[in-house]
């Protein structure tokens, strides 16, 4: 099932919800170039009897319609986009009930037939035109020239009209024809030729950017090398079931999340984490599908059906943010419905008011041809295009590149977020540390070695389920640990037993006091310093004498003051950690981690606080946590993003932003880019603004052509998308 597919099914699109007694289907729509035609076959396929609701998205070249079932509206559906020279491709069940493959590939393959055919008779025209040929035969080459370039144009712009709206198509056909009645088939030829082309490119690059996420889907093998009855069989992997068990070859890609029960290997994870480095697996250790098995051959029990795993998941919700609409994409779309009508209108009043009024003062304004030529060139500079396409095509290529570099956005509000913050909250533990102790130091007394003593202290530890004695158990590594007899652990004061004969203890600093006298030993002095520093202290004792103090800690991640670093460099004014632990744990992980601020002992309804606290001050906050935990604080804050997501469904579907990687090191890059893509916004819309008021000021005074129109509209709108495609590439901010 694809990303569009589950959106069928889960039934979350714009269309609402999907009420008893109507079925719903989805087409991806081939060759969309224009929001403007969007909107006009989106109209015209919600006036086919029987439908609902029709909502056909620009930015991912989605349609989705809901239909009453009794009236068998499918194939209509389909026949209204092939109509219109658009391709329909089927996203689910229902939608692939219409018989029009053959249909679909003419229409596919006519925009590169109609528009080089256009091009060539342009210039045989233009060619017998310059060698003096007859006005018939260079009139009958333009005609040649206009009927293959509108072949598309002219269908649309009949779709518009029964859609009672105005598109580029309409506006560039009533130009054309005004061309051609005024004699000028050149120019006419032209105009068709330059659009067809402009409309190839465009629709060739978008395409392009809506791929790049969609070519995600095929990662996942279609096919699953299955254990069963002692055999290896091949399976589809949308049969397969939860607890199967997939036997995984080096060079294949894993085809289900699971966790691995034989052999180890290297994963290539990029396509789930963006990591590039392979990261090391091995027995008990979760795999994803779509990664690549890069060496061990691996057994895989399944633990998710193909449908819900973390990259189809991915793939459905950034397809999902793809058809959401940022603030200024909305704002745009709003200034261009009343802006064609606006520029149509003046159009009429450039083509009738000045010749009507010389008529009536006696002066000559000029000819009544010159009027109405002036108007047609402001018609087609009047084409919304490229202003409208300038949003969705950046946001689109920046939700991609983000994806790519394993940060998934929910939608382009929120990357427009990104580019607004100020300030930055972020959980401690696990976010800003790794989540569990570690042994930050050892001090010896006496002859017992460091080695010696942390050996005996896991060896005690071993049955011990305390956090801490995992640290200290972690912090032995390889050395073999010896089984202690009578082993004993009292909560809160410690364990002890006896190896080789002696009787050992790793007790609290409260406890060593209590049996030998810390303070006059001199011991008082390491529990004080390993206190001081936010540390958690222990003394391994042995008998009553002590031997060793231990300080425990949540180490800083090794990333963190990078981070932390870059962000400050991007502009991020205040960076400030909220936590529920002691002010000096607070402090030392503050200042090793580089922030600015720091807030302990909190509740979580006080880290809520915090962050609206920090919001009078800051204009935007974000807030990194762990998305479970930190749900209101992250809830409360303008831009939540949720850290460690691959393989968690809370994650994924509650944060505004989701870290697959379970590091902070793309957190930089992703503030980077959404300032980039706020910046590309700014330049396209201000690009098209600027050139259409340049051409709207020649198209008055009789200067602009209609050729030089078109390079307003359709060569503007593609430098638009070129520009918004720049997203795609990796930002130069990495850690």
């Amino acid at each position: 099932m694809s990303g569009q597919a589950a959106a069928v099914a889960s039934g979350v699109a714009n269309c609402g919800d999907k009420r008893r007694g109507v079925a719903r289907a989805a087409w991806r729509i081939e060759g969309l170039d224009c929001p403007d035609c969007a909107r006009s076959v989106g109209s015209a396929v919600e006036r086919v009897a029987g439908v609902s609701c029709a909502e056909l998205n620009f930015a991912s070249a989605t349609l989705l319609v809901d239909f009453d079932p009794a009236f068998h509206p499918v194939e209509e559906i389909v026949e209204t986009v092939t109509a219109a020279g658009y391709g329909a491709v089927p996203l689910d069940e229902a939608a692939s009930e219409a018989p029009a493959v053959e249909r679909r590939w003419i229409d596919r393959n006519l925009t590169e037939v109609a528009t080089f055919g256009s091009g060539a008779f342009t210039g045989v025209g233009l060619v017998l035109q310059w060698v003096g040929a007859s006005v018939a035969v260079v009139t009958a080459a333009f005609v040649a020239a206009i009927v293959l370039g509108g072949l598309l144009v002219w269908r649309r712009a009949l779709l518009s009209l029964k859609a009672r709206t105005l598109d580029m198509n309409v506006l560039m056909s009533i130009a054309v024809v005004g061309a051609a009645l005024l004699g000028e088939w050149g120019e006419a030829a032209t105009v068709y030729f330059l659009f067809a082309l402009g409309g190839l490119l465009e629709s060739r690059s978008l395409d392009r950017t809506r791929r790049s996420i969609r070519d995600l889907m095929t990662l996942a093998p279609p096919v699953a090398r299955v254990r069963r009855e002692g055999g290896l069989v091949e399976v589809a992997a949308a049969e397969t079931k939860v607890g199967d068990v997939v036997v995984v070859r080096p060079g294949e890609r894993v085809a289900l999340d699971g966790v691995i029960v034989s052999g180890a290997s290297a994963l290539d994870e990029s396509a789930i984490t963006g990591e590039s480095v392979p990261a090391d697996k091995t027995v008990d250790d979760e795999v994803f599908a779509g990664t690549l098995n890069t060496s061990g051959l691996l057994e895989v029990r399944a633990a998710a059906l193909a449908t819900d795993s973390t990259l189809a998941r991915v793939v459905y919700l950034v397809e999902e943010a793809q058809a959401s609409r940022a603030p200024s994409q909305t704002l745009v779309e709003r200034f261009s419905r009343w802006y064609t009508p606006a520029v149509v209108a003046l159009a009429a009043g450039v083509a009738l008011l000045p010749p009507l009024a010389g008529a009536a003062l006696g002066i000559d304004l000029g000819t009544w041809s010159e009027w109405v030529n002036r108007a047609l060139v402001l018609l087609v500079v009047s084409c919304p295009c490229a202003l409208v396409i300038s949003t969705p095509v950046a946001i689109v290529s920046g939700i991609t590149r983000a994806t790519r570099d394993g940060v998934l956005v929910k939608g382009g509000a929120f990357l427009e977020a990104a580019a607004a913050v100020e300030a930055i909250a972020f959980d401690k533990t696990g976010t800003l540390t790794e989540g569990r102790p570690q042994v930050a130091g050892i001090t010896v007394y006496g002859e017992t070695s460091a080695e010696r003593a942390l050996a005996i202290a896991a060896s005690l530890e071993q049955h011990s389920t305390h956090p801490i004695a995992g640290a200290l158990v972690r912090a032995a590594g390889d050395e073999e640990l010896l089984e202690p007899a009578g082993f004993s652990e009292v909560p809160g004061v410690g364990v002890s037993g006896t190896i080789d004969g002696v009787r050992w203890e790793v007790a609290s600093p409260a406890r060593a006091e209590e049996l030998a006298g810390v303070a006059a030993s001199g011991v008082r002095a390491a529990i004080d310093a390993a206190q001081a520093m936010g540390a958690t202290a222990l003394v391994l004792l042995e008998g009553a004498t002590p031997v060793a103090v231990f300080s425990v800690a949540d180490a800083v991640r090794p990333d963190a003051a990078p981070v932390m670093a870059s962000l400050r460099s991007l502009g991020v004014e205040e960076l400030v950690m909220l936590t529920g632990d002691s002010e000096r744990v607070a402090e030392r992980i503050a200042g090793e981690a580089g922030l600015t601020g720091h807030l302990a002992r909190l509740l979580p309804a006080d880290k809520t606080a915090a962050v609206r606290a920090l919001k009078e001050r800051c204009r935007t906050v974000a807030m990194v946590g762990d998305g479970v935990n930190d749900a209101p604080a992250l809830a409360a804050s303008d831009l939540g993003i949720a850290m460690g997501a691959a393989g968690s469904d809370t994650a994924l579907e509650t944060a505004d932003v989701a870290l697959m990687r379970d590091d902070l090191t793309s957190l930089p890059g992703f503030f980077a880019l959404g300032r980039r893509t706020l910046r590309t916004i700014k330049i396209n819309v201000a690009f098209s603004v600027l050139v259409k008021a340049v051409f709207v000021a020649l198209a008055l005074t009789g200067t602009a052509t209609l050729w030089m129109a078109v390079f307003a509209d359709t060569g503007v709108a593609l430098l638009v998308i070129l520009n918004g495609m720049r997203l795609l590439r990796p930002s130069s901010t990495a850690i």
